[in-house]
């Protein structure tokens, strides 16, 4: 299932970058709620236009095995039109193993951890509780 998010810098790197009257843009894209990944993926462009900062490097294997060293970026997330609640502060790795133009994100169990996700088979419904 695809779900609507708002990516971001942190508020912390929002509030320093606007001292000095740097603009940090947000933008909204489609995220594919992925089970089977670890951690949360983002389309690398993303992390360049929300001028996320780098913090580390991680290791990616994808689906099939291909694998790679990654950027891992400092990234705040909010739902929009939901009532799940948004995170100040999370990792998310810029890879581009995303070749789906319909799906800027993967939204993985490092995120899936803190909801509870009911699917019902019968009509093919996910619901997502905080």
């Amino acid at each position: 299932p695809l779900i609507d998010i708002l990516i971001s810098a942190t508020p912390f790197e929002l509030d320093e970058g606007r001292a000095v009257g740097l603009d940090f843009p947000d933008w909204k894209v489609r995220a594919l709620i992925d089970t089977g990944a670890s951690v949360t993926i983002i389309n690398p462009q993303i992390g360049k236009t929300c001028k996320l900062r780098q913090t580390s490097r991680a290791r990616i294997v994808a689906v099939g095995g291909e694998a790679g060293e990654f950027p891992e970026h400092a990234a705040a997330i909010s739902f929009p039109g939901s009532r799940l609640p948004s995170f100040d502060a999370v990792r998310v790795v810029a890879c581009p193993i995303i070749r789906r133009p319909f799906f800027s994100c993967l939204i993985g169990r490092d995120i899936l951890q803190r909801f509870r996700l009911i699917y019902d088979g019968r009509n093919g419904e996910v619901e997502i509780q905080a």
